[in-house]
């Protein structure tokens, strides 16, 4: 058997790769495990945000100690493919599914990682294989006890070689690829090995800290059948904090509080993540206008909101709620491996990022840094580990960006060709299609690039960029930011067959996979950054910034406390509302 160390003697904060696989490395193989039924309550390292999270606690009668008997109405711009697997998903998931949904691996207030369905997790020493131990007395909606048979089988559902075979999803495809073997190793615990090492696997397919969800499912007879998909579409079950009612197709989902959820005291946990509500109606309404008139009639509860609506929403007795660093500008020059593309030179890629005036698009469009922040590169921003100021975007320099162009051989944009500009309206993010033609606008008036911004289904595009048929193209998109960007650049520039790849450079995959496979504590970080920084000057992805998401609060929410670094609902145990 391997030797390995645990993972789980004290919370982690999810800056973990340090604190968790690093600096816990070093520990003696067989260190002192913290008992199933008594998870460690002493803080670790705090994640930087600009405003840190605490729970409120309950000040009325109706909420000190007990449940509100009411509803609450929780309105969402959209909700994807309306999926309940994210093995599946196309997007929109996370605006849904961790409602009913409990990982291996929570978090809290703090951004601490804590113990989960997973009492214990370890790393063997060759940094291969990821051990968990199921915790006893976790249940499903339905009263059934979730086993190390259902944790085996969603693992092998999501991750297993054959996966790639049905998965959608990106990050379980790019999972399934480096997957040795998935098996169960004893009554309790379950294990899977890699082919290569990938030190924070533990926080991208484990945790709630994730910025795409991994929830544990019921066992199924098969891995993959068509009808049990759509059977458990249309009856989805979990084991977190509420259970599905039922689902009014682009309408309506409905869910009632989970009372035997096991993250409770009487579970010997410290706090109570169980809801302080009866039931909750999350509803679909992508327009603003008709979310801020609900939540000023009383017709809604929480709804993402804009500072445009933040006068409407005070008036009525609202507020604005601002969950800090969501979501972040993913925009990608695809195809640029291919010599026929003008993107192929990378003069060409920085002098589109030279053009944009990042800090007009903040201030003129989104309101002002309050929502919108311009630091980051891609999917590193500042809570991201790895991350330094020499990451910001580019500034804004029109002529360094027509130097670039025209020693690129596109003087003026002659030879350039058109360059279509694909995006969506964001279920997450404000002004998405607004920032395309912004960005559009630039390229045009500055380098003469005759530029077209095309405004698409989500689903689709994202299919249309796995299957390269937008090479050539730019898709300027939203995406989830997190604290760490390991997973997603291994998937765009180490994995020579991933179908979304942004490159064909053997030099660029072997340093991305060897960055990755750091472990060592004095190293790891370090080793980030230099592969961000070598990644950003290739700009592939062009450096935007990210958006601080706004949520629109009615007055019957007495409190509530969004997590960082959640574009999506969070923190539900936070809420309270008015007798």
């Amino acid at each position: 058997m391997q030797s390995r160390v645990n993972l789980t003697s004290k919370p982690l904060a999810i800056v973990a790769p340090l604190l968790a696989v690093l600096l816990l490395l070093l520990v003696a193989c067989g260190s002192a495990a913290q008992p199933a039924d008594a998870p460690a309550s002493e803080p670790g390292a705090v994640l930087p945000t600009s405003a840190p999270a605490s729970v409120a606690e309950p000040t009325t009668a109706a909420t000190a100690g007990g449940v509100h008997p009411g509803n609450l109405t929780w309105m969402v711009g959209g909700w994807g493919s309306g999926n309940f697997d994210y093995t599946y998903d196309v997007g929109g998931i996370n605006n849904y599914l961790r409602f009913y949904s409990a990982f291996l691996i929570e978090t809290n207030e703090k951004t601490e990682l804590i113990p989960g369905i997973a009492s214990e997790w370890s790393l063997s020493e060759d940094g291969k294989t990821w051990s968990v131990t199921v915790r006893d007395g976790v249940k499903f909606h339905d009263g059934t006890p979730l086993t190390a048979e259902d944790v085996l089988w969603t693992w092998q559902h999501q991750w297993s070689p054959e996966a790639v075979e049905w998965a959608t999803q990106s990050g379980a495809q790019s999972r399934a690829r480096i997957m040795e073997k998935i098996e169960q190793t004893g009554p309790n615990e379950v294990s899977l090995t890699t082919k290569v090492v990938d030190a924070s696997f533990f926080i991208g397919a484990f945790s709630a800290a994730a910025s795409g969800p991994w929830p544990i499912f019921p066992k199924r007879d098969k891995l993959h059948d068509e009808a049990a998909v759509e059977a458990f579409a249309k009856n989805p079950m979990g084991a977190g904090p509420m259970s599905f009612v039922r689902g009014i197709p682009s309408e309506v989902i409905e869910f009632e509080r989970f009372g035997d959820y096991y993250y409770q005291p009487d579970n010997g946990f410290p706090e109570d993540f169980r809801v302080k509500f009866t039931s909750m109606d999350l509803r679909l309404v992508p327009e603003e206008a008709t979310r801020v008139a609900a939540i000023r009639s009383g017709e809604a509860d929480i709804a993402p909101g804009s500072l445009d609506s933040k006068a409407q929403v005070e008036s009525a007795g609202g507020r604005i709620v601002f969950g800090q660093e969501g979501i972040y500008l993913r925009v990608m020059q695809l195809g640029c491996w291919d010599p026929a593309i003008p993107c192929f030179n990378q003069k060409v890629r920085q002098a589109m990022a030279y053009a944009i005036d990042k800090e007009a698009m903040r201030d003129q469009l989104f309101g002002g840094p309050e929502v919108f922040q311009v630091k980051g590169w891609a999917k590193v921003t500042p809570s991201t580990v790895g991350y330094t100021p020499d990451l910001d975007p580019f500034p804004y320099d029109p002529e360094k960006a027509r130097q670039l162009l025209s020693e690129a051989g596109f003087p003026n944009g002659e030879g350039f060709g058109k360059l279509i500009v694909n995006t969506w309206v964001s279920t997450a993010m404000p002004f998405l299609p607004e920032s395309a033609q912004l960005a559009a606008d630039y390229w045009k008036n500055e380098l003469g690039i005759d530029t077209e911004v095309r405004v698409g289904d989500e689903s689709n595009l994202k299919k249309a960029t796995l299957a390269r048929t937008l090479n050539g193209q730019v898709l300027w998109r939203d995406n989830e930011a997190g604290v760490d960007a390991v997973s997603i650049n291994r998937s765009g520039y180490g994995t020579p067959d991933h179908s979304a790849r942004f490159h064909e450079r053997p030099e660029i995959f072997e340093m991305v996979q060897q960055a990755t496979a750091v472990t060592d504590p004095a190293e790891q970080v370090a080793s980030k950054n230099n592969m961000y920084r070598r990644l950003r000057d290739e700009h592939y992805e062009l450096g935007i910034g990210y958006v601080n998401i706004p949520w629109a609060v009615g007055p019957r929410v007495l409190t509530w406390e969004p997590f960082p670094l959640a574009f999506y609902p969070s923190a539900y145990h936070t809420i309270t509302l008015e007798p």
